[in-house]
């Protein structure tokens, strides 16, 4: 049964990894926040015989770190169970199951070569278990070296590797020619690459050409790329002490037109030592990336470069370049991957001073505001996003007026009514003349999610008052923008001053404005015209005064006149 004091919920086992391993491995989770791991699980009790192996590996995961190497996070021994907790990954058999991308291969032979290397030179360790069931992928589709069983230093007098190496499954299959002419102990005798780099080269032949059937066949090149070929074919030399050790195998490819010079692995290589380099390499690198992006899988833009590109963004050294490639990855988050990836970095940028960063924002909102959620906007983004419109860089608040029309309908109607509309009312008597304008079309085209109350106490007056704007364009769309929302307004505001207002505009020195006015001041005559033929035909109170003549309500207009005229006559 789970321990109760351990802090990680275990999960799913995955069952194409069962047999693979001495370890089982699970999805699992950690309790204080729900993030994901991965638990590998031993067996002590069925397994008492691999219970060394376990042990080496729970020891050995614990006090080596490496980035290419699997990351332990946390652990437990029982006398039931041992538990290794790491960052959540995936065997690498399901990589390679989903069809091949040679570059992301590429990119992971690098990886694990790192790791053995680091092992190797700078440890004095020999791996001796290096084969597919001993690498994981992350998220990113990134190596990780794993299968530590037999991790040994040949410098001991009982070496793991040497007491317990056949106990791993399949262990003659790998093993070097030299162990299965002698014995284990031969290992004490070579440098760890002699083994470590023979297991490497069948590795290599097993990730292409898939699983070795009998002995000779690592000889063939079958799928190997021809790159590669030559390297492969010294890691597997029959002689010992003439296999290179794995800073060869990297170097060499790294050399021009090598195996490893493809985009992917350009691309993380650059990342990886992005803090040194200069801002005329960043921009290069950038302007290259935006044009691979689309080329490159969808799980590494998403885990491996985004982060990066953050990391940099957060640093000051990345800029709008680096902004507009993470939106660009961002576009195929959902909104879940958005909240926990993006979205904490979204609300940092709009915090910062930078303009650059600022207005790269702008332009790019479009991409992204469909994942923000509503608290978020009002709470943390527009408080930031409003100083746009109060900056001192007309082409700032220009962006800002226009990212209103995206932002609206997550805005909730204090921010609206309140916060928003203050701010337009100061845009509409801003110096620029095309910001001026721009406040009454963004008026007019937000007006239905006005209060009543603002429809019709602001609209109209704001619009009025634009009649009056020396902008042309301000007038023109004044107009426009009052034809629109026709419905919004009080009838009495209409005949006494809407239609006043437009009148002035009927004689406008530009034809466009006048031809507008027209327009306008018809629909707004039509609309009183409705107005005025629903409302009953005199409002004269009726008094019955045997004096008066009698009368249905029904005055005609000659009998108005005519009573008018001798009235007058009779005074003269």
């Amino acid at each position: 049964s789970q321990d109760q004091s351990f802090p990680y919920t275990i999960g799913e086992k995955n069952y194409q990894f069962e047999g693979a391993s001495i370890w089982s491995l699970h999805e699992g989770v950690k309790k204080s926040d729900n993030s994901p791991i991965s638990i590998f699980a031993f067996d002590c009790i069925n397994n008492r015989h691999l219970l060394p192996l376990a042990r080496n590996c729970f020891k050995r995961v614990k006090t080596i770190r490496h980035p290419d190497l699997l990351r332990y996070v946390d652990g437990i021994e029982t006398e039931e169970r041992i538990y290794i907790v790491t960052d959540q990954v995936f065997p690498l058999s399901e990589q390679l199951q989903a069809g091949r991308n040679t570059d992301l291969t590429f990119w992971g032979l690098y990886k694990a070569a790192n790791a053995v290397r680091f092992l190797n030179v700078d440890c004095n360790l020999v791996h001796g278990n290096i084969r597919i069931s001993s690498i994981f992928t992350n998220a990113a589709g990134e190596w990780k070296l794993g299968g530590l069983e037999l991790l040994s230093s040949i410098q001991e007098e009982n070496p793991v590797i040497v007491s317990y190496g056949e106990l791993v499954h399949d262990f003659n299959k790998y093993a070097t020619p030299e162990i299965k002419k002698h014995s284990l102990r031969v290992i004490k005798d070579f440098e760890p690459r002699a083994t470590d780099s023979w297991q490497f080269g069948c590795l290599i032949y097993e990730v292409f050409n898939g699983d070795i059937s009998y002995p000779e066949q690592v000889y063939q090149r079958g799928a190997i790329p021809t790159s590669i070929f030559t390297q492969y074919k010294s890691l597997l030399a029959p002689e010992p002490r003439a296999r290179p050790n794995l800073t060869d195998f990297v170097e060499t490819g790294l050399m021009p037109n090598g195996y490893f010079q493809n985009d992917l692995v350009q691309v993380n290589l650059f990342l990886e030592n992005f803090a040194v380099k200069d801002s005329s390499e960043k921009d290069s690198f950038f302007k290259k990336l935006d044009g691979s992006l689309d080329t490159l899988p969808l799980d590494f833009c998403k885990y491996k470069i985004l982060p990066e590109l953050a990391k940099a963004l957060e640093f000051g050294s990345g800029g709008p370049k680096a902004l507009g490639l993470i939106v660009k990855i961002g576009k195929n988050f959902t909104d879940k991957e958005f909240e926990t990836q993006l979205l904490p970095l979204v609300v940092k940028m709009f915090s910062l001073p930078d303009r650059t960063i600022r207005l790269s924002l702008l332009e790019n909102l479009a991409h992204f505001v469909d994942h923000l959620d509503k608290k978020t906007v009002n709470n943390q983004i527009f408080p930031n996003f409003a100083s746009g419109f109060t900056d001192s860089v007309p082409v700032l608040r220009e962006h800002t007026l226009r990212a209103v029309l995206m932002l609206i309908p997550k805005l909730n109607e204090r921010t609206i009514n309140n916060d928003l509309m203050r701010h337009l009312a100061k845009l509409q008597i801003d110096e620029q003349p095309g910001i001026r304008t721009n406040t009454v079309i963004c008026l007019g085209k937000i007006a239905k999610d006005l209060s009543d109350s603002n429809k019709k106490k602001v609209l109209g007056n704001a619009f009025v008052k634009s009649l009056r704007d020396p902008f042309p364009h301000a007038r023109m769309a004044s107009l426009m923008a009052l034809n629109a929302t026709v419905d919004y307004y009080d009838p009495v505001e209409i005949a006494s001053k809407i239609v006043p207002c437009i009148s002035t505009c009927l004689l406008d020195p530009e034809k466009v404005v006048r031809d507008q006015a027209f327009k306008a001041i018809g629909t707004f005559v039509k609309k009183l015209e409705e107005i005025a033929n629903s409302m009953p035909e005199t409002a004269v109170v009726k008094a019955n005064s045997p004096n008066q003549t009698p009368s249905n309500g029904n005055v005609p207009e000659a009998g108005w006149a005519g009573w008018a005229v001798s009235s007058i006559t009779k005074k003269v």
